[in-house]
């Protein structure tokens, strides 16, 4: 699996090109600057065939609509975000109020356990609410070493996502890491924003999921 990671504004989101073999990939989160997003996979020889989503805060959507438009890929998201996409309030676009909210339409709803593949990669999706409602992990489990995790911002290097916005939910989001403390093996964490971690990292250091909480 080729992960390509992008930081891109307006809030220092991570953006996830995955390539999945045969010259395809997925792009997760595609936060903004949809053309800078396209001439990457295009550097790297992918074409963009699905456009994932952990959730339906404006900062990792706001390309969605753009690629989908230049791609044909069809855009994946929980059942529970959907009303986010349509609604710049609902989705924080306000915390950039110079910036235009860019809607997006679902053509696939996702559930816990659903998997998703393309090409050669599979990825699981896992329910992890309490930042958003609809919020999940992509977790691509591995015979060979670690496996790896989308965890979008529920999972961060020694920190979690919030949870007093629109559909958030403390008590929630303390259960969905309980999930991912419960993995067995270790992973490599690609989260929302941030630096990259692992699973094994946070159990032991981070104050949200170590073993001691």
């Amino acid at each position: 699996m080729n992960i390509i990671q992008l930081e891109l504004p307006p809030l220092g989101t991570n953006c996830y090109i995955v390539g999945t073999g045969n010259g395809e990939a997925v792009v997760i989160d595609p936060a903004d600057e949809g053309e800078r997003i396209l001439s990457e996979a295009e550097a790297a020889g992918l074409t963009i065939k699905k456009i994932l989503l952990t959730h339906g805060h404006f900062d990792h959507t706001g390309a969605a609509a753009f690629i989908k438009e230049k791609t044909g890929s069809p855009i994946f998201i929980h059942s529970a975000d959907v009303e986010l996409l349509s609604d710049g309030s609902k989705a924080l676009a306000f915390f950039c109020p110079g910036k235009p909210f860019n809607a997006c339409t679902p053509d696939t709803l996702l559930a816990d356990g659903d998997k998703i593949t393309q090409g050669d990669v599979t990825l699981k999706v896992v329910c992890t609410p309490g930042h958003t409602a609809g919020s999940v992990c992509f977790i691509c489990d591995s015979d060979a070493g670690r496996g790896v995790i989308f965890s979008g911002d529920t999972l961060f290097k020694d920190s979690i996502g919030r949870s007093d916005c629109y559909s958030g939910d403390t008590d929630t989001l303390m259960r969905s890491l309980d999930k991912l403390r419960e993995l067995d093996g270790d992973y490599d964490i690609f989260p929302g924003h941030g630096e990259c971690t692992t699973l094994a990292a946070e159990k032991r250091y981070n104050p949200f999921l170590a073993d001691f909480v």
